[in-house]
Order: C-alpha cells, then sequence, then structure tokens
C-alpha cells in the first residue's frame, strides 16, 4: 500500500500534462478564434513534419530521461542523475522544444490563426516561465557540480580564441532569429500604411532587388572578424536583445516600428539598420582599423537598407534607438541597478505627534493618481467616479489578504497584490450596483494597472518587502542597509547582495503594459484584457517569485505560496479571454472629475500605505 500512493501520484501527473493540458489548450485556441483576427500560414505539410518532428524529440529526450537519468519526465519526481547525452547533447531542455516546435505545427495545419498567434506564444513563454522560475534553480540544487552544455549553446564568456563551432552557432542564433522575426512581423503587419514617408534613392540606376543581400553577407562575415569567444558572445546577445525589441515593437505599433522591412519580398534576407551598427560596434570594439574599414561599407550597405526600406527616416531612427538600448544594455543595466539601490536605502519619515508619514507611501500615491489619470482619459470622465471606488475597494482587500496571510506583531499592516486581484470580484459588484459598466472599468484598469504596480514596486524597494533572495553577483545584487526595511529587520539580510527583484517586476511590468494598451487601441474586448492581464502579469509573478527571499513567505510542495497563485492567475486569465462580452465604444470626454478623482485616489492610496500610528498595537496600525 506504501508503494500505491506515489504510483498514483505519477500516474496523476502524466494525465494533466500528456492529457489535460493539451485538451486544455486545443479549447482555449478554438474558443478564442473568432477573437484572433490574424492571417493563417497555409503550409499544411510544413505543420505535419513539425509535428513529427517536435513528437519524435520529445520521445526521445524522455527515453534518455529515463535510461540514463533513472527516473520521469516529471518536475514532481525527478530523474535521479544528471542527463548530458542524446538530445540533451544538442538542447537545453528537449522536452520543451519537441512540444512547442509539435504545437506550432499542429496550429499551422489545423489553420488555427488563435492557436498560432495567443495559445502557442504564451504556452511557450509559460515554459520558459517554468524553467527560469523553477527547473534552473532545482537542476542547481540537486546537481550543484553538473553544467548543462549543448552543442547549440552561445560561446563562452572567455578571452580564448573563438573556434569554428562557436563562430557557427553564433551566427546560427543571429540568422534564426532575424529571419523569424522578419517573417512574423510581414504575416501579421503585412504591408501596413506609413505614418510618415520619406525614401532615399540610390545614386545607382538599378531595380536589383537581391541589393540588401550585401547586408545579410556582411552579418555572415562578422562571426569570423571577431577573435574571442567573448567578444562573439557579446555581439550574439545585443543583437538578440535587438532583434527582439524591434520585432516587439513592430507588431504592436506597426505605423512606427515596422517600417524596415522592404518594399518587395526579399523579407528573408533583409538586415534592420540596427544589425549592422552593432555588427560594427562589435568590431571596432577588438580592432580599430578593421573597425574602420568595416565601418566604411557599412555605411554604403546602409545606404542601400534605407532604399529599400517603406520609410527611410523611420527606418533610421528607430534603429539608432534600438542600437542604442541593446548596444549598452550592460550600461542601462547598471544605471538601474545602482538606482534600485539608492531608492532601497532612501527610507525617510516624519513624526507629527500620534501619526507617522513615510515617503514610500508618495510612490504608490503617486501611481494611483497616475493611473486614474490614464484612464480617464481613455474613458472620460463618466467612469471617474467608478474607477475610484474601485480602486479604493481593491486596496482595503489587498490589506486584508496580507493580513491572513503575513500578518503578525512586526507586520500591522502589510498588502498583498493577490488580494487586490480577489477584490476585484467585490469592487465589480460594487460599481455595478452603481450602475457603471463593469467591463468597461476592469477593461482599462487591467490597461494601466502594470504601469500602476510598477510603479508601486518602488515602495516595496524602500520597504523592504518583496525582496530577492542571495546571489553571489555583483552586478546583478543590491544591498539594503537602512534599518527600518523588513530587509533588515525581519529577514536579518543587512549588507547581503540579493536580487533586485521589484525591479525585475518594474522592467516586465513595463512591457506588459504596452501590450495591454495596444489592445485597447486595436479595440479587444476589456475580457479579453483583463485575462491577457492576468496570464502575462502571472507569468512574471512565478520567475520573480523563485528569487524572492522572504522569510514569511510559505513553500508548498517546492513552490512558493504566490508561484501557486502566480499558476492560478494564469488558468483564470485562459478563462476571461474566452468570455465574450458585447463591444461597446467609449467616446473620451476626459475633464476635471478625472482629476479630481486622481487627485483623491493618490491622496487615499499614499494614506494608506505611507501613513501610519507609530504607538498603537492595534492591527492595522503600523506599517513597520
Amino acid at each position: 500500500m506504501k508503494n500505491m500512493t506515489p504510483t498514483i501520484y505519477k500516474t496523476l501527473y502524466a494525465i494533466i500534462f500528456l492529457i489535460f493540458i493539451p485538451i486544455m489548450l486545443w479549447f482555449w485556441a478554438k474558443h478564442t478564434e473568432d477573437v484572433i483576427n490574424a492571417p493563417i500560414i497555409d503550409a499544411t505539410i510544413v505543420g505535419y513534419v513539425m509535428v513529427i518532428l517536435g513528437f519524435i524529440l520529445m520521445l526521445w529526450a524522455m527515453y534518455y530521461l529515463k535510461k540514463y537519468g533513472k527516473g520521469l519526465p516529471m518536475n514532481a519526481f525527478p530523474p535521479l542523475k544528471f542527463v548530458t547525452k542524446g538530445p540533451y547533447k544538442l538542447f537545453r531542455h528537449p522536452i520543451y522544444w519537441g512540444f512547442g516546435i509539435l504545437m506550432v505545427g499542429y496550429f499551422i495545419s489545423s489553420k488555427s490563426a488563435s492557436g498560432l498567434w495567443l495559445v502557442a506564444p504564451i504556452t511557450i513563454l509559460s515554459m520558459i516561465a517554468l524553467v527560469m522560475g523553477y527547473e534552473v534553480i532545482d537542476l542547481r540544487e540537486r546537481f550543484p557540480s553538473e553544467r548543462i552544455k549543448t552543442v547549440l549553446d552561445l560561446p563562452e564568456k572567455s578571452e580564448q580564441q573563438a573556434g569554428i563551432r562557436a563562430r557557427l552557432t553564433s551566427l546560427f542564433w543571429i540568422l534564426a532569429l532575424l529571419f523569424l522575426s522578419n517573417y512574423i512581423i510581414a504575416v501579421l503587419v503585412g504591408d501596413h500604411p506609413m505614418i510618415f514617408v520619406k525614401r532615399v534613392v540610390l545614386p545607382i540606376q538599378t531595380e536589383n532587388p537581391y541589393l540588401p543581400l550585401l547586408s545579410l553577407l556582411f552579418i555572415v562575415v562578422i562571426p569570423f572578424a571577431l577573435k574571442r569567444k567573448e567578444q562573439l558572445r557579446h555581439w550574439v546577445i545585443v543583437s538578440l536583445i535587438a532583434i527582439s525589441i524591434s520585432a516587439y515593437s513592430a507588431l504592436l505599433y506597426p505605423g512606427l516600428c515596422a517600417q524596415y522591412l522592404a518594399l518587395n519580398d526579399n523579407i528573408y534576407y533583409f538586415v534592420p539598420v540596427f544589425m549592422i551598427l552593432l555588427s560594427v560596434k562589435s568590431v571596432v570594439h577588438q580592432s580599430k582599423a578593421l573597425g574602420a574599414f568595416m565601418t566604411l561599407i557599412a555605411i554604403a550597405l546602409i545606404y542601400i537598407q534605407l532604399a529599400f526600406s517603406r520609410s527611410a527616416i523611420i527606418h533610421l531612427s528607430s534603429s539608432f534607438i534600438v542600437f542604442l538600448i541593446a548596444g549598452y544594455y550592460d550600461h542601462i543595466w547598471n544605471y538601474l541597478r545602482r538606482n534600485t539601490e539608492k531608492i532601497a536605502n532612501s527610507w525617510q519619515e516624519w513624526v507629527f505627534g500620534k501619526v507617522r508619514v513615510i515617503n514610500h507611501g508618495f510612490y504608490v500615491g503617486f501611481g494611483s493618481f497616475i493611473g486614474i489619470m490614464l484612464t480617464g482619459i481613455l474613458v472620460g470622465d463618466f467612469y471617474a467616479w467608478g474607477i475610484l471606488i474601485f480602486a479604493v475597494i481593491v486596496i482595503i482587500f489587498s490589506a486584508l489578504w496580507a493580513q491572513i496571510i503575513e500578518g503578525s506583531e512586526k507586520l500591522k499592516r502589510p498588502y498583498g497584490y493577490y488580494g487586490a486581484l480577489v477584490g476585484i470580484l467585490f469592487a465589480s459588484l460594487a460599481v455595478w450596483a452603481m450602475g457603471y459598466d463593469v467591463w468597461i472599468i476592469i477593461g482599462v484598469i487591467s490597461v494601466v494597472m502594470p504601469w500602476v504596480q510598477g510603479i508601486g514596486r518602488l515602495r516595496c524597494l524602500v520597504n523592504g518587502c518583496c525582496h530577492g533572495s542571495k546571489v553571489d553577483n555583483a552586478n546583478i545584487g543590491i544591498k539594503y542597509f537602512h534599518h527600518r526595511s523588513r530587509v533588515c529587520g525581519i529577514s536579518h539580510l543587512k549588507g547581503e547582495l540579493l536580487h533586485p527583484t521589484p525591479l525585475y517586476a518594474i522592467i516586465w511590468l513595463f512591457f506588459v503594459g504596452f501590450i495591454l494598451l495596444s489592445l485597447w487601441i486595436h479595440d479587444f474586448l476589456s475580457s479579453f484584457i483583463f485575462g491577457l492581464y492576468l496570464i502575462l502579469t502571472g507569468i512574471g509573478r512565478f520567475v520573480e517569485e523563485a528569487y524572492r527571499g522572504e522569510v514569511q513567505t510559505p513553500i508548498i510542495k517546492g513552490l512558493r505560496l504566490y508561484q501557486w497563485t502566480a499558476i492560478l492567475s494564469v488558468v483564470i486569465g485562459m478563462a476571461m479571454t474566452i468570455v465574450h462580452i458585447e463591444a461597446i465604444k467609449i467616446p473620451s470626454d476626459f475633464g476635471w472629475e478625472t482629476i479630481l478623482s486622481a487627485v483623491t485616489g493618490g491622496l487615499f492610496t499614499a494614506f494608506a500605505m505611507g501613513v501610519d500610528f507609530p504607538y498603537s498595537n492595534a492591527r492595522f496600525s503600523r506599517l513597520v
């Protein structure tokens, strides 16, 4: 009987991941088909081939885990040994690669636009989150002396001479992501209208559509011009960052950011100007003489690329911005990290009699003010007071939630994000009783909430809540010193290098906010926007929570409590995207009522989270 329980658990685990989840994804795709107005890819044979290859890769990886790992492909019942053979020599996490390929192939072959452009990307993003938020950490703890190394890994951060495999691997990742990005943008954006047309004319009289191919050949040469592994690695990383930013921007705001694609059908070998700039920068960093020669070639190639762009001005200006962000990402990160540490140690308080005002309340007050102002711009004065009431109720429930989960003698008035999500139910009932359209309020609040949360995380830094666990890399971690911080007073980690988890959240929420704003602009249903808000914030929270170090957060079955709630958030979000409601056009009549409600909401939030009564022992009396 004792052996029966593990067998039952393993069987249930297999049923969930091999049967239930695939059926759930199919069901999700089927019931959101009318929401996703995107083109299908008419390549049935390619889809079938991908399904077969993905299935074979999954079975191959599972077989090797069973044979050499002496276990099953289950996180809850992991293999006993570290596997580096077979597919694990080619790919990191080949089972997920296989499932991703299989899933994309199935949706291509079944001509499901929703499956291809909604379900597949979210599922792949969720698998990445599972790896980053659990498996990488788990493998490091169980096999501290082992290291994952595959054929397709990026070059090491080393001063050693780069070999042919490192050069070819680097080139593979650059071309693969560049081609994929160009193809996806071309399919989804198509011939999108330009907001500003300004083309350049080549000095030579030719209409040869293969001229941009010269830029591709230039990119192919770069890994063979760079000598050391570290230089190759940096070139690949900045290029991948740049391509990702470009694709993200082009898909959300094509009128501004998708103009670099060529006017004809040579999208597969069309190279954005920022790729040429980043490549030249990498060569110049290695050799001034070679860099000068490559710069001259690059100038000519840039001119050709601009001549074949839909809008030369936009292509050049957007490429320069992407170049600055990607090319100097490490400088940007260090700037953000240093200022994050300054804010984390910036606690100030002022006591007036029995009342204390803490400076971190200003951050959340400002965030609430900005959030309500933005909602007013989107939906107008009519909803101003309904949004204010909604926000107040949500804050109250976030306090009640945290009081149940974390409340103690040391934490008289904590706040919890997932309590705010529970509060949405009661806030919805309240504004419905007041005669407002609940879905409009939920939709517009979902749009602005990522940015409100991002600003609110500045309070987390000062307060010391949501802090990270220990990290041994000074280029990543930050230190807390102020005695008022929870890091010092509760977790007792004063002066330790910790993951800047609030900063991780701010960066993720910044990008999520623009995705949701784009959906609002393109008239997606409020239920869909709310669902995607829950999904994307849940995915981000799952990863962030894995690197937190708060001692008061319970750990259940190997995951922190808020990782489980993040999973639940994703599932509820999927359900919300299926809900069909009546689409309503909202004319914006932004005015003084929105401004007044924003000021009121900002003051209430600042008081609730930044003003307390330090000499009282009553519940909700003290913030610290």
